[in-house]
């Protein structure tokens, strides 16, 4: 279904090529996204997905792809390959080694609720840090606290009192939230309940700082212009865009259309990319030679099918590997995305069965 935008400005509808002011493009896509709803939605991970080609180069890609694979369905969507082992290892041979995409694929994976996690401790225990002169972010200080609560938080808590706690968070933070006085006196009240609950420490030491939060919390409620601080999308492009910004200098990004990417969000995001991002000296991202940020539709640009077939791959690999959905396709592929994925995921390699 095409989505209708307020106007056209970053709306590209012509084929993407790379070279003069628009530098090299890059394709991107999504896997699992439950826009702002971290907490028990469509499976745990989300997949962003950016591909180094062009629509000029993407095409014949694509029809070579499906001359191989017979695939008849007018895009190519990783839906259609999951199921048939011959087409799995027509991706594999195309990420591989020699293959026609070697060196031009990344993904980041998040695993969700670890992302509620850590946005919990970025939107009220680093802005309380930040108020006092602390960088919490310096020595990864942030990241262990997220670490901790993710990985402990459920054998301190239980398993329904801690997604209690963290579903109160997600309504409480949300755009939908902000404002609400219930959503936010919910949070805190269920963080009163929880920490004297808590059977590990550590946890209970990070909720009873986050009872202290309550400034941090109000001023989130005050913001008159609410961004949408939970949303996976706006961070992956910003992420997409500085990864191929490292490899190539100036690059131009082609997203796939959703909802949360409207004009306003996406020249938000261009803005911040353009100019560096990160609260802190030590979070503190370099700004990024972006020549233009757009948002097109897979039925235009062959460039973005070939994104969506890499970020399905690697969500149903994630989600084969950490058990919570076993499936043939991602046992075959796992090997193939491995190395496709950026080290700096908020999400843990899983183990493997």
């Amino acid at each position: 279904m095409s989505l209708t935008f307020k106007s056209s400005e970053y709306t590209k509808v012509d084929p993407t090529t790379d070279g003069g002011i628009a530098g090299r493009w890059v394709a991107c896509d999504e896997s699992g996204w439950d826009g702002e709803q971290l907490m028990g939605r469509r499976g745990p991970y989300f997949v962003y997905a950016a591909i180094a080609v062009d629509d000029a180069e993407a095409a014949p890609i694509v029809e070579e792809l499906r001359a191989e694979t017979r695939a008849q369905a007018p895009e190519l969507k990783f839906k259609d390959f999951k199921g048939r082992p011959a087409r799995r290892e027509a991706l594999r041979r195309l990420w591989g080694e020699g293959g026609a995409l070697e060196g031009r694929c990344w993904a980041f994976v998040f695993e969700k609720e670890y992302a509620a996690v850590a946005k919990v401790i970025d939107l009220l225990l680093e802005e309380q840090a930040h108020a006092e002169g602390i960088d919490l972010y310096e020595n990864d200080q942030a990241q262990a606290l997220a670490r901790t609560l993710r990985r402990h938080g459920r054998r301190a808590l239980g398993d329904q009192r801690f997604e209690r706690l963290m579903t109160a968070f997600v309504a409480f933070a949300s755009v939908r939230g902000r404002g609400d006085d219930r959503a936010r006196e919910n949070f805190f009240a269920c963080l009163e309940e929880a920490w004297p609950s808590s059977t590990r420490r550590d946890v209970t030491e990070i909720l009873m700082a986050l009872r202290t939060t309550r400034l941090q919390a109000q001023t989130l409620h005050d913001d008159a212009a609410p961004h949408a601080m939970l949303e996976l999308l706006v961070s992956s492009v910003a992420q997409a865009a500085r990864h191929w910004g490292a490899q190539f200098g100036p690059v131009s990004v082609l997203t796939d259309e959703q909802t949360a990417l409207t004009d306003d969000g996406l020249e938000g995001i261009a803005k911040v990319v353009r100019t560096g991002w990160g609260a802190t000296p030590s979070s503190r991202q370099r700004r990024v030679d972006l020549r233009a940020l757009v948002r097109g539709t897979s039925a235009s640009h062959p460039s973005i099918q070939l994104a969506d077939l890499l970020a399905g791959a690697v969500r149903v690999s994630y989600e084969h590997q950490a058990g919570t959905s076993l499936s043939d396709a991602g046992e075959d592929l796992w090997s193939a995305v491995l190395p496709l994925i950026d080290g700096a995921s908020a999400a843990p390699v899983p183990a493997g069965r």
